[in-house]
């Protein structure tokens, strides 16, 4: 009989979540697993979700800013550009961040494991092998479950790979198309219509909502959408989906309700993800389970089973790594009765890596209006900023939220280059409740895009000595 490996915690899933909940278990010195089913470690997140599509959006922007001649530099490059070409970047990122994480895990003395697990018990887990070899058991005091989440295949979609796709597979295209139209406006929607259209392939995007990305600030999601028409992109509003007919080799027809036919030559249906979390016998062990299979924790992301923890992907929104990340570290620390000596976040940032990008953390306009929370607002134009200029990007926003009477920051929203680096000194002063007045006191350093935080404090401010007249 195999002998039984006892851990102090199991992480199952290699992805963001797993593994800061795995590197953080092995600076608190405890002996730690991590199983994947996957002999490639990093999950959706490095081999099929952010890491290959933010390496291909910035290969985009690369070849965008060449053909824009922005700096009165005539640059010739090849217009025939293919999928192989366009996706080298990608494949190079991928395997040395895989390598890099493999390193790390050998590094931390984490014993990886290769395998499909299923509960026994609430302690113990059974091990498939990947080689099929004999199964065998392991136990551990905590178990992190970070098993991510998979796209939806709606059954009215004719998944082909060739000429229909979903967000995994829409990696793998192996030509790009003249037309795409991307069904869903959420988060990956929108980053694939951005990055299609910025290499002058038409799209349409078909939104079920009025609106794209809902919990977005309004004015933030206005400006997208107003500078996505801008990039020839055809915005599909309040629209369902009734068909989708494959007419040739070359050409789709998606049919909507209201009767409009979309031709096209490729379809991308990115209409939301549901958790993997099936085939775990997560049943057995009193882990209760949501909408779309998604597990249901507490504040600290404890199941309705005490020493078993989900993070990421597999409890729902944000699902983004960032997020996923930090929630592993709470759920570490909480399983080892670390997390009174950690003060955490309220509110994480949240990153869209749109054309341009998107970036926020804190409160929206809605969100206080409907809380009934005074606020005042402080704006920044990108077009106010000579660092924007010298770019050659002053498309964008910065907006703060913050408290009439106590100056103190409610939410901050970015659209424009560099949203997701610049979301976090505003972050870092909210975190440690600091006002606006920091952002007028402070010394830029000049040109940056940072000083968009002054102007937009001194905006706020300027607003307040308005009203009080």
């Amino acid at each position: 009989m195999q002998e039984i490996h006892h851990y102090d915690i199991v992480v199952i899933g290699s992805g963001p979540a797993g593994e800061k909940a795995a590197l953080q278990a092995s600076k608190l010195k405890k002996q730690v697993a991590l199983i994947d089913k996957s002999p490639h470690l990093g999950g959706a997140s490095l081999h099929t979700g952010t890491i290959p599509s933010k390496s291909l959006r910035e290969t985009v922007m690369h070849l965008a800013l060449l053909r824009q001649q922005t700096h009165g530099i005539d640059i010739r490059f090849k217009e025939n550009l293919t999928t192989r070409e366009l996706m080298y970047r990608k494949e190079i990122v991928i395997q040395d961040q895989e390598n890099s994480l493999r390193r790390n895990f050998e590094k931390n003395q984490i014993t990886v494991i290769e395998g499909i697990p299923r509960f026994q018990s609430a302690t113990m887990l059974e091990i498939t092998p990947a080689d099929s070899s004999e199964k065998y058991e392991i136990t551990a005091d905590y178990t992190i479950i970070a098993t991510g989440s998979s796209p939806r295949r709606p059954k009215w979609a004719p998944f082909d790979n060739e000429c229909v796709f979903d967000s995994d597979t829409i990696l793998d295209i192996k030509h790009l198309p003249k037309k795409v139209t991307i069904i869903g406006a959420g988060v990956i929607g929108c980053e694939y219509a951005s990055i299609f259209s910025k290499i002058g392939i038409r799209v349409n995007l078909i939104a079920r909502d009025r609106n794209i990305l809902p919990f977005v600030d309004r004015q933030i999601a206005e400006n997208l959408m107003y500078q996505m028409r801008n990039q020839r992109v055809t915005l599909r509003l309040g629209e369902n989906v009734e068909d989708i007919e494959k007419i040739n080799a070359d050409e789709i027809h998606v049919k909507l309700e209201s009767q409009k036919i979309l031709p096209c030559s490729t379809v991308l249906v990115a209409a939301g993800r549901f958790a993997n979390s099936g085939g775990l016998n997560l049943d057995k062990v009193g882990v209760e389970l949501g909408n779309n299979g998604l597990i249901k924790t507490n504040e600290n992301f404890q199941t309705a089973q005490p020493n078993i923890f989900a993070v990421g992907d597999v409890i729902g929104f944000p699902g983004l790594a960032s997020t996923s990340m930090s929630q592993a570290r709470i759920a570490v620390l909480h399983a080892f009765g670390q997390l009174e000596s950690e003060k955490m976040p309220k509110d994480l940032p949240l990153g869209i890596w749109t054309i341009p990008a998107v970036s926020m953390v804190g409160k929206t306009e809605e969100e206080l209006t409907d809380a009934c929370i005074p606020y005042e607002i402080g704006i920044a134009h990108f077009k106010e900023i000579s660092r924007a200029h010298i770019m050659g990007e002053e498309e964008g926003i910065l907006k703060l939220l913050f408290d009439p009477e106590t100056l103190k920051i409610l939410g901050i929203h970015i659209i424009g280059p560099h949203a997701s680096e610049l979301i976090h000194l505003g972050h870092s002063v909210m975190f440690y409740e600091g006002t606006i007045q920091y952002f007028m006191n402070t010394v830029f350093n000049s040109p940056t895009l940072d000083e968009a935080y002054r102007i937009a404090a001194f905006n706020g401010m300027n607003r307040l000595d308005h009203e009080s007249l």
